[in-house]
């Protein structure tokens, strides 16, 4: 998304600290603090004026609800939903507890993700890479892109997904 233009506001020292504060523990930029916390607070996006919506993915996205495990490297699980899946990634959604251990190191920040495919009633585990972690409304929603899978997990998820 292309940033045109630039807004310029005063602020007490206090809420510059506090917001700092956030984007530090985030791992974002001040300034996606403040666009995020501005976002959440007028509702939902559409209530926004229109954007250029290209999707860049390489693969479609099947809107689902499936109930979801992530472990992280250091061998935490936290329940999560898988709320859109592809063949090249997924975004999810976990407590916002758990955007440490997911987001820990942004270079090999990695983990695993199991679930059951309806109506297929398949097992699926996939390691992913975060590669989009935007905490809203109390949740963490987290875009992550497929690492490494077995090649059956593939198939399953191809056929799913068809």
């Amino acid at each position: 998304m292309k940033k045109e233009v630039t807004v310029c506001f005063r602020t007490s020292e206090d809420l510059r600290r506090a917001l700092e504060g956030l984007a530090k523990e985030e791992r974002r930029s001040l300034s996606a603090i403040i666009e995020l916390i501005l976002t959440d607070s007028l509702g939902n996006e559409r209530d926004l004026p229109a954007r250029d919506q290209q999707d860049r993915r390489r693969y479609p996205r099947k809107a689902v609800a499936i109930p979801a495990y992530v472990t992280t490297r250091d061998s935490v699980r936290h329940g999560a939903v898988v709320l859109d899946l592809s063949l090249g990634g997924m975004r999810l959604s976990l407590p916002k507890e758990a955007v440490s251990r997911v987001y820990e190191n942004e270079k090999e920040a990695l983990f695993d993700t199991s679930f059951i495919l309806p109506d297929l009633n398949k097992s699926i585990q996939l390691v992913c890479k975060p590669e989009r972690v935007v905490p809203l409304s109390g949740d963490l929603y987290v875009g992550a892109s497929f690492v490494d899978a077995a090649f059956g997990n593939y198939q399953n998820l191809q056929q799913f997904l068809m």
